[in-house]
C-alpha cells in the first residue's frame, strides 16, 4: 500500500511505503474464508481492471493536452486540480502522470510535480531533427497507400486548420496543425513508427503553446507546405512529399526558434 504527502497546493507525486494493518480474521470456519477470498479476489481484480482503465483515460487525455498545445513549456500540472477536471480520483492521474515523466514527455520539480519540460535551442534543433526524420518514413510510405477518402479526409484537416489561421486562433492553429501530422502518421500504417512519434510531438505542442502568437504570414500566391505536401499525396510522389514536409517543419522551425532562450545560441547542427 502506498501513501502520499500533500505539500501545501502541490501534490508530491512520489510514493513513501507504509504497513499494511493486520487484517486475519479469527472464528471464521475455513469453507467461509475460503468463499471470502475468492469474492474478494474477484473484487480486487475488476477493481484493478477499472483502475488501469482510468489510468489510460488520464494518460491519453493529458498527452492529447501536450500534443495539441494546450499545455506550454514550464506549465505545472497539479494533481488535485488536473483530476477535478477530468472527474477522477487523484491515483488514477497520478500513475498517468508517471508514465508521462517515465517517457520523458514531463519533468517532476523539486517538490515532484509534474511539470512540462522546459526546452533549449540544442533540444529543440535535436527535436527537429528527429521529427524530420520520422516523418519522412512516414510521409514516403503514405505516398504510396494513401486512399482519396483518406487525402480528403486530411484536406478537411488542412482546410479547418486554415480557416483557425484566418481568425488568428492560435489555440486551435496549434491543434488542428497536430491533428493534421497525426493523420498523416496514421496514413502510412506503420504503427510503431507513428507512435514514436506521436511521442515526440508531446515535446513539440508545448513549443506551439509557447510561442503563442501566429506564423509568419506567407508571401501572396504562395502555397502552404501543407497544400504540397497533400498534393504530393495524391500524385503519390514519396520523393515530393518528402520534400514538402522538410519545407513545412522549416518554416516551423524559423518561426518558433528565435523565441528560445539563447543559453546555446553559439552551437551549431
Amino acid at each position: 500500500m502506498t501513501n502520499y504527502r500533500n505539500d501545501g497546493n502541490e501534490q508530491d507525486l512520489m510514493p513513501r511505503a507504509v504497513a499494511w494493518p493486520d487484517g486475519r480474521e479469527t472464528g471464521v470456519p475455513a469453507g467461509e474464508k475460503g468463499r471470502r477470498g475468492a469474492e474478494a479476489g474477484r473484487s480486487a481484480h475488476a477493481a484493478e481492471s477499472g483502475r488501469r482503465a482510468l489510468s489510460a483515460d488520464a494518460y491519453e487525455y493529458i498527452r492529447s493536452g501536450l500534443i495539441r498545445s494546450r499545455y506550454r513549456v514550464g506549465q505545472r500540472l497539479v494533481l488535485r486540480p488536473l483530476a477535478a477536471e477530468l472527474g477522477l480520483s487523484p491515483t488514477p492521474v497520478r500513475e498517468a502522470l508517471l508514465r508521462l515523466v517515465s517517457e520523458q514527455a514531463l519533468d517532476l520539480n523539486d517538490r515532484n510535480t509534474a511539470v512540462v519540460p522546459d526546452i533549449t535551442p540544442a533540444s529543440f534543433r535535436e527535436i527537429h531533427r528527429l521529427r524530420v526524420d520520422l516523418e519522412s518514413r512516414l510521409i514516403q510510405a503514405a505516398a504510396l497507400r494513401a486512399t482519396p477518402e483518406e487525402l480528403d479526409a486530411l484536406s478537411d484537416l488542412h482546410e479547418r486548420f486554415q480557416q483557425a489561421c484566418a481568425r488568428q486562433d492560435e489555440g486551435m492553429m496549434a491543434a488542428g496543425n497536430a491533428d493534421f501530422h497525426a493523420m498523416l502518421a496514421t496514413m502510412a500504417d506503420l504503427p510503431l513508427t507513428a507512435n514514436i512519434l506521436h511521442n515526440l510531438w508531446a515535446r513539440i505542442g508545448p513549443l506551439y503553446a509557447l510561442a503563442r502568437t501566429a506564423p509568419p504570414a506567407r508571401p501572396p500566391g504562395v502555397p502552404h507546405p501543407h497544400d504540397e505536401l497533400i498534393a504530393a499525396l495524391r500524385a503519390h510522389d514519396p520523393d515530393a512529399a518528402t520534400r514538402a514536409l522538410i519545407a513545412d517543419a522549416d518554416y516551423a522551425r524559423s518561426w518558433i526558434e528565435p523565441l528560445l532562450p539563447l543559453a546555446d545560441a553559439g552551437s551549431t547542427v
